[in-house]
């Protein structure tokens, strides 16, 4: 439960910091490509995961497919598979910041404090702690077993919103597709 909630948190960071990037097989002839289905069951199923995750996922690519002209079919063209990854990422950033205070001089019966000049320097670091959720869309060549197309959107993980899970799927799935510049049959 907990990483099906990790993976919700991440979908709906998206809206914000989403870093999307593809990558094209260039010796691949999507000319001939027209079909499509799913891997069954999707990386995005497995596990802990709700079903509703791949529901989610098939709805948004279903429909993006289908704006390029791709069909579902029994035995496709191309297979499609989304996976997901977390990884905890930690940063540490040290600051200095100067201040004045005032000039202290010791006193006979008293304590030193400061410097003569009543300067100073203040420094500590600060520890941020996110974590960073990749999804992965992959085109496999049904004939080939090979990957064609892989988009992914990076992002990091919020708070901010936890109940829009499917308007962050399917947001995230329309900026992976936008990176995919095919249409079927061209």
């Amino acid at each position: 439960m907990a990483i099906a909630a990790l993976l919700l948190a991440a979908l709906t960071a998206c809206a914000t910091g989403l870093t999307v990037r593809s990558d094209i097989d260039p010796g691949a002839d999507f000319s001939r490509y027209r079909t499509y289905n799913f891997f069954d069951p999707m990386g995005v199923e497995g596990g802990y995961n709700s079903a509703e995750f791949g529901e989610h996922y098939r709805a948004a690519i279903s429909g993006e497919m289908s704006r390029r002209g791709y069909t579902l079919a029994d035995r496709p063209d191309l297979m499609i598979n989304v996976t997901w990854r977390a990884d905890d990422k930690i940063r540490i950033r040290s600051y200095s910041t100067p201040y004045a205070s005032g000039a202290y001089h010791a006193r006979p019966s008293g304590a030193y404090y400061g410097s003569e000049a009543g300067l100073g320097i203040s420094t500590g670091t600060m520890t941020t702690q996110t974590t960073e959720a990749s999804i992965f869309i992959d085109l496999v060549d049904f004939a080939q077993q090979r990957v064609v197309w892989q988009g992914v959107a990076v992002f990091n993980v919020t708070d901010e919103v936890r109940t829009q899970l499917r308007d962050a799927i399917f947001t995230s799935v329309n900026e992976i597709m936008a990176e995919f510049p095919h249409t079927a049959g061209k």
